[in-house]
């Protein structure tokens, strides 16, 4: 279900509600005042009647489709609306596979109707703009986001990629604060895969503002992408060595398992399969 949906139909209980109980509270009053108006004609008491249907119908339009949506739109309310759907803001974005090599970008997710709009805009290592990205066309599947673009390159080029995206939020708890997905650009075999992270620091947020203040942020977001250590989970049975390893500071490198790792005694298909495979290998 697309989560902006919500929208609508928070805004038409809220005026259907308003309607209604201003029907409750000042119908009596409106119809007596159209009978004694009308006086005995039981056509102008009906035409009054159906006068007053008519004003209330228009004042529910007026309330679901242009009022309420207009106060539904401010920050606090959006985020109660939709809730753990709630992925508006920057996104810091990591590409890997382009023809350029890694790059972040940075991605912008504003409300626009009936959803999101998505652009971004892709950089260099230096903080310099390389690309931009604007999606013209979106689907929302909860949690899952499709959409089209067309992407502004380089120019020198003189040309307009197109392509499709796919994002897939990660529901861990509370509203999205990373995604992966990736990049499927018009006459290209090879996607390109990305992984993004939301910008939730206001610092972080004005720094983009600035090249310099840029700079930082894309440095500090380059080295935990594309230069941060990989982390092993270490068995339970080597829990005591890993704690030792942490405490004198020491990174313990993990051995490739070779041939004379898998014991004669391990008859297996599985061990024989994998016997047969190093045998085959040194040969």
């Amino acid at each position: 279900m697309n989560p902006y949906e919500r929208f609508r139909i928070v805004s038409g209980f809220l005026a259907s509600s308003a309607v209604l109980a201003s029907v409750l509270a000042f119908g009596p009053v409106v119809r007596q005042t159209i009978v004694d108006a009308a006086g005995s004609s039981q056509v102008a008491q009906w035409a009054g009647l159906i006068g007053s249907g008519v004003m209330l119908l228009v004042i529910w339009s007026v309330l679901s489709g242009v009022l309420l949506p207009g106060v539904l739109k401010m920050g606090v309310l959006r985020r109660w609306v939709l809730g753990r759907a709630f992925v508006e803001g920057s996104w810091i974005q990591a590409e890997r596979g382009g023809p350029n090599g890694p790059r972040l970008a940075i991605v912008s997710m504003k409300p626009a109707y009936p959803g999101i709009l998505v652009t971004s805009s892709t950089l260099t290592r230096m903080g310099e703009i390389e690309s931009g990205l604007h999606a013209e066309f979106h689907q929302i599947s909860w949690p899952r986001l499709d959409f089209k673009f067309r992407e502004t390159l380089p120019s020198d080029s003189g040309r307009q990629a197109e392509g499709f995206g796919e994002i897939q939020f990660d529901l861990t708890g509370g509203a999205p604060r990373r995604y992966a997905g990736c990049l499927q650009v018009a006459g290209m075999d090879k996607r390109i895969k990305t992984e993004g992270i939301k910008l939730t620091s206001w610092k972080e947020r004005r720094q983009l503002r600035s090249l310099e203040g840029r700079r930082d942020v894309l440095s500090k977001y380059w080295s935990a992408f594309f230069e941060g250590p990989i982390v092993t989970i270490a068995r339970d049975s080597d829990r005591s060595d890993s704690g030792e390893a942490k405490r004198s500071g020491k990174v313990e490198i993990l051995r490739q398992r070779g041939a004379k790792d898998w014991r004669k005694s391990d008859t297996t298909p599985t061990a024989d399969r994998i016997r047969d495979e190093f045998s085959a290998s040194s040969d």
